[in-house]
């Protein structure tokens, strides 16, 4: 096959436009008549339908991921419904994504020639990487930060979680769907518990 694909990683903090720029994307290659397919982990259940929506209103129907969906099996049944092999895979929330979904893309990209862009947060509310991040980082031909500012003025690099009175918290379960009401963008990871050192002296 003459075709060769990439894989790409497209990563920033929360409100760094991520589906704004897939959904960009997806719109210019309609316009000129490239063929291409939208993917979003179910994992991400905000919305009670499949699409892909930006927080400035814009929105695109897309494939739902599973986690027991096998991405290569998937795209070769796509290509084979479709009489051809589809140019380009857009992948929103890719965090979600298990390493072995990671890796079946990679076959994809490999195996047909597909460019496979994945936009995604890097890491938790405590500061850790996601599965499927971590795997990105790993194999990725191409990785990209997509950068923005914090309230101060800063890059925001990590994506910190608060609780009902807007305060910092580090615990609690990974996995918690949300937007401005649950998680803010900041310079860095912030640990409300006080230093029991600097209390006692």
């Amino acid at each position: 096959m003459n075709r060769k694909g990439k894989l790409y990683f497209r990563y920033g903090t929360m409100g760094s436009a991520k589906t704004a720029l897939l959904l960009t994307t997806a719109y210019n290659f309609e316009e000129r008549k490239v063929g291409y397919i939208c993917l979003k982990p179910v994992v991400d259940t905000r919305e009670h339908r499949n699409v892909i929506r930006s927080r400035i209103g814009i929105e695109r129907s897309c494939e739902w991921i599973y986690s027991e969906t096998d991405l290569f099996r998937f795209a070769r049944k796509l290509f084979t419904r479709e009489g051809k092999i589809l140019d380009w895979m857009l992948i929103d929330e890719a965090q979600f994504l298990s390493a072995d979904q990671v890796d079946q893309l990679s076959r994809v990209v490999d195996e047909f020639g597909v460019n496979v862009i994945c936009y995604g947060l890097r890491t938790d509310f405590t500061s850790h990487l996601f599965e499927g991040s971590k795997r990105l980082f790993e194999i990725a031909d191409t990785i990209d930060e997509i950068k923005s500012t914090c309230n101060c003025g800063n890059k925001t690099i990590v994506n910190a979680r608060l609780d009902g009175a807007g305060n910092f918290v580090n615990e609690g379960a990974v996995v918690e769907i949300g937007g401005d009401e649950l998680y803010v963008a900041a310079l860095e990871f912030i640990d409300d518990e006080p230093d029991t050192d600097v209390a006692q002296s």
